[in-house]
């Protein structure tokens, strides 16, 4: 391993090359175990760096990482967003630029104040970065560790610690890997004893049910227009709309629910009534539940609102709370918004629905919402807890055309139905829309980009899940104290 130490180039190769093999850990691809081969070599990699090493190291492996990871940000910005080639790469460019910095603080922090511990601090350090990346600046909480763990054996114990949690395991196990390794022999056997403890418990943990069904069924179906994102907003396109939706939804007004997507309805709320009208006929004698994106005007504030509309008796709306930056709204408006004005860049201007009215009740079920984005945030989605029959996501991911995206993006999805113990129904513009159950299965999916109606029979749940319960809190907690209670013994030993 000398050659390795003594040599900067190799480190930075090495770190280059386990930042750049996280990505295919997650969907699409599914390669699982690579995030454990990645995270062994960068935890290696900072036992062996000096201070200013660690942070070039961490940076390096980080911007590999979001570089390929998240590199499908350059195709809304270009092709939506009214921003050129090179202008839409340098956005990107400078996102990841941002994103790498949480791994590049996480290896400095652990060889600045825990070079004895290193190994031992760095799980819950990782932690700890990776959930300030989740909320700080209202938060970016993609390709978490334990996303890419949801068909792996450690995903029994999704329900319990959730995302992070699930990231802290992968974090841990690494570091036992290289404590295998490279480490002494009371190390090497407590690394094994850690391993064979976690594959153990995952083992006799797995057949668990946390929740469970109330004897409800509902047939639903998911109708996907797969309308090109460059239309969609055209005035010329909208009876086109209605006809491809109306088309596609005919057969399934005996069902218990219909479902459009996210801005399926091209249009404001009150201006929208050449396709509500004709829709609320088409249900008046049907017993089914119509639901359908759409933006929303609040006439009394001026006010606008990326919402869900529920056509039952009465008409109920969900308004989005997590919006996204630069895309529904913009972050520092006195300071950004002149600058965006003379780039001449559009801004969407959204405002952010109730935090906590995340439920749509009817007399058939309970609706746990969410639009897009929201899904990435397990501490939003577990507010609808334990009220929520089943969780609802409505999305729009043509945004990021053929990419990476909207696989990785229906796999935070299984996610959150598996921190929850709820079926998730997952209704997309373009693809891909799924049914997913309660343990993460996909029951169904719609093939993208080619108008589909995806329809099955799902359960209603109940009951609560530990992570439901507790969310973030728990583990978070433990992670701060463990590192402060580490710090403090450094310092008693000097």
């Amino acid at each position: 391993m000398a050659p390795l130490k003594n040599n900067i180039y190799i480190k930075i190769l090495c770190a280059i090359v386990a930042g750049g093999l996280l990505p295919f850990a997650f969907a699409p691809y599914g390669f699982y175990v690579l995030v454990f081969i990645s995270c062994a070599i960068l935890f290696y990699l900072w036992t062996i760096c000096t201070l200013r090493e660690s942070f070039l190291i961490g940076y390096l492996s980080g911007f590999a990482f979001f570089g390929i990871g998240v590199n499908w940000l350059h195709i809304s910005i270009n092709l939506f967003g009214g921003i050129n080639f090179i202008g839409a790469l340098f956005f990107t460019y400078m996102l990841v630029a941002f994103l790498a910095l949480y791994p590049a603080l996480c290896g400095y922090i652990a060889v600045r104040f825990f070079k004895n511990y290193l190994l031992i601090s760095l799980p819950f350090l990782w932690v700890i970065t990776e959930w300030c990346r989740g909320w700080l600046l209202t938060g970016f909480p993609w390709l978490n560790l334990g996303t890419s763990q949801t068909d792996s054996p450690l995903a029994v114990y999704i329900p319990i610690i959730g995302d992070y949690g699930v990231s802290f395991l992968v974090s841990l196990l690494a570091s036992a890997i290289v404590f295998l390794i490279v480490g002494k022999l009371k190390q090497k056997i407590i690394s094994a004893i850690l391993i064979l403890l976690i594959s153990g418990t995952a083992f006799f943990i797995r057949d668990i049910n946390w929740t469970s069904a109330k004897g409800s069924y509902l047939d639903v179906a998911l109708i996907q227009g797969a309308i090109p994102q460059e239309l969609k907003w055209k005035p010329e396109q909208r009876e086109n709309t209605y006809q491809l939706y109306s088309k596609l939804s005919e057969p399934y007004w005996s069902s218990d629910l219909i479902i459009w997507p996210e801005t399926a309805i091209p249009s404001l709320y009150h201006l929208a009534g050449d396709f509500i009208d004709r829709i609320s006929e088409r249900k008046r004698n049907t017993d089914t539940l119509f639901m359908s994106g759409l933006a929303y005007k609040d006439q009394s504030t001026n006010q606008y609102y990326n919402s869900v509309l529920l056509i039952d008796h009465d008409h109920l709306f969900y308004h989005k709370h997590h919006l996204v930056p630069f895309g529904e709204y913009l972050p520092f408006k006195s300071i950004l918004g002149e600058i965006l004005r003379f780039l001449q860049i559009p801004m969407s201007d959204f405002s952010s629905g109730d935090p906590d009215k995340k439920l749509l009740i009817t007399d058939k079920a309970v609706f746990g919402m969410s639009i897009c984005y929201e899904d990435a945030y397990g501490s939003e989605i577990r507010r609808a807890m334990p009220d929520a029959d089943i969780l609802i996501n409505v999305s729009n991911d043509a945004w990021f055309g053929d990419s990476m995206a909207p696989h990785q993006h229906l796999q935070i999805a299984r996610m959150r139905a598996m921190e929850n113990g709820r079926y998730l129904l997952r209704s997309t513009n373009t693809g891909i829309s799924a049914i997913i159950d309660e343990k993460g299965r996909i029951v169904s999916q719609s093939p993208q980009f080619i108008p589909h109606a995806l329809a099955a029979t799902v359960k209603l749940f109940q009951g609560i899940t530990p992570y439901s319960r507790y969310g973030n809190t728990l583990i978070i907690s433990f992670c701060f104290l463990s590192l402060i209670f580490i710090y403090f013994l450094i310092h008693k030993k000097q």
